[in-house]
């Protein structure tokens, strides 16, 4: 569900749940009143999003490999984190920038992970349209050379042309510790 709908199903509930109870209000206006559930709406993400960050939303032994060094590589690399955010008005989805990969961790209670090596990236993109672009907010797509999934979008985040720029030097500076050279694809 995107965040108009849901926001449209608050406001929807909220109308019928005042209705039912029979509470009159009419010292506001109605364009008043519903800026008001709009803003009951946007705190009802707001709170539930700072619960989802006080408890991380994803378990020590998922994020265990940030902190310990990679096996199997000719020398130990910590794996560190350098970005972590969200979709704007969304519960559920975390995306995780570390020095060696991009990690997709979607759902609330069951969870499902997506890795995209920084190695694998051919290219990035920004998409923002006018009302993203005054929110701040915008979609950073990911085509990569993964055969399970070599289109990643990064859906709604905030600072989409800072994250950008973090996944580009992330990717080269990853893609030039293990000796990949540039190379233009025939």
């Amino acid at each position: 569900m995107q965040r108009d709908e849901i926001r449209q199903t608050v406001s929807t509930q909220f109308f019928e749940s005042l209705a039912e109870s029979g509470t009159q209000i009419t010292a506001l206006p109605q364009d008043q009143l519903k800026a008001v559930v709009e803003a009951m709406g946007d705190a009802m993400f707001a709170a539930i999003a700072a619960v989802e960050d006080e408890q991380s939303g994803v378990p020590a032994d998922v994020m265990a490999m940030s902190s310990r060094a990679i096996e199997g590589e000719e020398e130990d690399v910590e794996e560190t984190e350098l970005w972590r955010g969200r979709p704007y008005f969304s519960i559920g989805t975390i995306y995780v920038l570390t020095t060696q990969r991009i990690r997709i961790i979607k759902g609330v209670v069951g969870k499902r992970i997506d890795d995209v090596e920084l190695v694998r990236i051919r290219d990035i993109r920004v998409k923002q349209h006018v009302g993203e672009r005054m929110l701040a907010v915008g979609d950073v797509t990911i085509l990569s050379n993964d055969q399970s999934n070599p289109e990643t979008v990064l859906q709604n985040i905030k600072q989409p042309v800072e994250v950008h720029d973090m996944i580009r030097k992330a990717m080269l500076a990853e893609k030039k510790r293990r000796g990949f050279a540039y190379r233009e694809e025939m």
